[in-house]
């Protein structure tokens, strides 16, 4: 990943204002948030205990603004979601987190890793170091960073980008291909941009998008559905 990309995504999200949106926001029914251990572990009531997604939020993101994402997901996959903290909401300073979930959750047998933007760059980062943990990575508006691709990873991709997203050219998007797995799948989001992955307002340099949030959280989650069905057959629903 660019050094500019990185710059851009950390200043552009700096003065992001969300929480009226959050507390705009219903929780699906039979969905707990539980604030733990410096983790968001969003349940739902019934789920499958031999997996569990890890999220990396986006530079200077609260991690409270993907709660809907993730509570989202935990309904229509049936797992539990960790969604991290960040040292100062900078996935950069706490790329290692995870380790600690792995550790304390370690009856879980089968982990995916998702990521936004600079959270998606430190989660492929992760594995990178660590090949063989997860089975499956998420990249939404993200890409690998130069020094540590993923091509001779074996590990499952799917990356989403919105067709408005104003951080990620669709230059990049394509070039990151050269750095992730041959089989990675590569989805673009019709009239998503780069900030609704997440519910913190409009975000400096980014895309218009011609498509609500709550229309790029339910097409990415669906996206998301797919894929692990594709990567996990015997999932359990």
């Amino acid at each position: 990943m660019k050094r500019l990309f990185l710059l851009l995504t950390i200043l552009s999200l700096a003065s992001c204002s969300y929480k009226a949106l959050i507390n705009s926001y219903s929780l699906p029914e039979k969905i707990t948030v539980e604030d733990i251990d410096n983790v968001y572990r969003v349940m739902p009531q019934c789920y499958d205990m031999d997996e569990a997604m890890v999220f990396y939020p986006g530079g200077l993101v609260e991690p409270e603004a993907y709660i809907p994402l993730a509570a989202e997901m935990a309904e229509t996959l049936k797992m539990v979601v960790f969604l991290q903290k960040m040292p100062l909401n900078l996935a950069v300073l706490g790329e290692s987190r995870v380790e600690a979930i792995l550790e304390k959750y370690s009856y879980i047998k089968n982990w995916y890793f998702t990521g936004h933007s600079l959270g998606g760059a430190m989660a492929a980062s992760w594995i990178y170091d660590h090949p063989g943990v997860f089975k499956a990575l998420i990249l939404l508006g993200a890409y690998p960073i130069e020094k540590k691709p993923l091509d001779q990873v074996s590990l499952s991709v799917l990356s989403l980008r919105g067709s408005e997203d104003g951080l990620v050219s669709p230059d990049e998007f394509n070039n990151s291909r050269k750095n992730l797995p041959s089989n990675a799948r590569f989805i673009e989001i019709e009239g998503g941009n780069h900030g609704q992955y997440g519910l913190y307002g409009e975000q400096k340099n980014d895309g218009k998008a011609t498509i609500t949030a709550e229309d790029q959280r339910e097409f990415t989650v669906s996206r998301i559905k797919s894929f692990l069905d594709e990567v996990n057959p015997r999932r359990v629903y």
